[in-house]
């Protein structure tokens, strides 16, 4: 994870640990075509709903890069 995306997710407070166990048992897969990635669904420590986009080429690799922590509305 980059620098910026650590500091965006300390601002959201949404830890590392929510987002290792999103990619170790998301809720939800889906593949995005237009952005190259997959959105995967999971839970904050405290029950907000988030999704981490990975890109496609590396979901399912030993190390997925992630592109972007987002919290669902």
């Amino acid at each position: 994870m980059t620098a910026h995306l650590r500091e965006r997710m300390r601002r959201r407070h949404i830890t590392e640990e929510d987002v290792l166990a999103t990619l170790r048992r998301p809720l939800e897969e889906k593949h995005d075509f237009e952005n190259n990635s997959y959105k995967l669904y999971g839970h904050t420590g405290d029950g907000r709903k988030i999704y981490v986009a990975v890109k496609d080429t590396t979901w399912g690799t030993q190390d997925p890069v992630i592109k972007t922590v987002v919290e669902v509305s």
